[in-house]
């Protein structure tokens, strides 16, 4: 049992074949036997956001929560509160997941992992104009678990998996980072004890056009990451 967490905002040229992956998502699923959720938590949804997600609504599974205007992890953080089950993941509305990275996370969570870590493909994005190209793919392959090193770097991929258990032993994401809130939560994890797998599993495709949060190495990301080293450091 799992519960898959999505947080919208300004997504509205993703959100279309988003919710289609989210379909396709919930198909591969049933067809395992595994009982699951899909949260989707839009903050502040703009007019054509809502008629796509009235699509969604159809979807077996797919429960639609809108939300105030908040920060991405006050989102995650209702998500995880209110997920009914014990199992979690967080889907980015622009990164495409794969259903065998999923069933084989939680395969390992089941053997007493508490966060379950993936290879997974990057697609480099360049806008020319109107026109988006792609301009790179790397396959990106995580190294074992070590304290030191996963204190140090940002090394829980965005297809990560958890639990319940995680945040009850570390707590939830720290609100009040903007852009690296996932980073200083697995820098926590890493110190914390908690027990890291590696899975070989390629578990998805991220996709960068250097407009998301993670990839637009903003002032405001630079200083969040520079305040978690200091973090570190003390």
């Amino acid at each position: 049992m799992i519960s898959i967490i999505s947080s919208i905002y300004k997504s509205e040229k993703h959100l279309p074949h988003f919710i289609k992956r989210v379909r396709k998502m919930s198909d591969y699923l049933d067809k395992k036997g595994i009982e699951h959720e899909f949260l989707i938590l839009p903050n502040s949804p703009n007019e054509k956001e809502k008629e796509v997600l009235k699509k969604a609504e159809t979807i077996k599974n797919v429960r639609i929560i809108p939300r105030d205007l908040e920060t991405l992890y006050a989102t995650w953080n209702f998500g995880v509160k209110n997920a009914k089950y014990e199992k979690i993941c967080f889907w980015n509305v622009d990164d495409i997941r794969f259903g065998k990275g999923i069933v084989a996370g939680m395969k390992d969570i089941d053997d007493g992992a508490d966060i379950v870590y993936f290879s997974f493909l990057y697609f480099r994005y360049l806008r020319i104009k109107m026109f988006k190209i792609l301009a790179k793919i790397k396959l990106i392959t995580p190294p074992d678990f070590d304290r030191e090193r996963f204190s140090r770097e940002m090394l829980c991929d965005p297809f990560s998996m958890t639990c319940k258990k995680a945040f009850n032993t570390i707590g939830l994401f720290d609100e009040t980072f903007y852009v690296a809130g996932d980073y200083e939560w697995c820098v926590r994890a890493a110190v914390s004890g908690l027990k890291f797998k590696k899975n070989p599993t390629i578990a998805g495709i991220f996709t960068s056009d250097g407009t998301t949060l993670s990839g637009s190495k903003s002032q405001r990301h630079l200083s969040e990451n520079e305040r978690i080293h200091n973090m570190v450091k003390s």
